[in-house]
């Protein structure tokens, strides 16, 4: 799952990276839209999702999520798998930009650190849907590498909440022009 299973999976494959070099993620990184989640189509039950819940904290929810995004993915550019490994649901699957797929067991044994991103950032994160025990969050992850060269993919993880932890059980990423 890398980079919240982000584009950390892209980056492991287009390359390894020396996280000690790397930016952290600026202030601007913040979700650009987080209050927009309020105006999304699937922002409540009147969609005919009778699981949705009203008294969710949507904005709550969306920052969580998306710190925890950014913990594994500054897990998966150093290659820490321990920390990796605590956020990903262990029937997790994910789909990398490249139209590959793993599971948990894969992502795990393919980390290492990415020694060719100098930098990235998540932004326009929004939540899609959530219940009590399940979310989706959708995001753009920009990484910029070492050449001057950049990448941007937008993500959708799904979490499910396990033993009062949110965890990554699934990952599409889809790079964009």
């Amino acid at each position: 799952m890398k980079s919240i299973l982000t584009v950390t999976l892209l980056m492991a494959v287009l390359s390894l990276c020396n996280f000690a070099d790397k930016s952290k993620p600026t202030n601007d990184s913040a979700p650009a839209n987080a209050n927009t989640s309020q105006n999304h189509p699937d922002s409540g039950p009147a969609n005919g999702d009778t699981t949705q819940n009203q008294d969710i904290d949507r904005d709550a929810l969306t920052a969580e999520l998306i710190k925890i995004e950014y913990e594994v993915t500054t897990a998966s550019f150093k290659g820490d798998i321990s920390t990796l490994a605590r956020y990903v649901a262990d029937d997790y699957y994910g789909t990398n930009a490249d139209g590959t797929s793993q599971n948990k067991n894969q992502l795990l044994s393919s980390l290492k650190p990415d020694r060719v991103t100098k930098e990235w950032k998540i932004t326009d994160g929004q939540l899609v849907s959530a219940s009590e025990d399940t979310a989706v969050l959708n995001y753009i992850q920009t990484e910029i590498f070492r050449n001057g060269r950049s990448v941007r993919a937008r993500i959708t993880d799904t979490f499910v909440k396990r033993n009062g932890r949110w965890l990554v059980k699934s990952e599409q990423q889809t790079l964009m022009r």
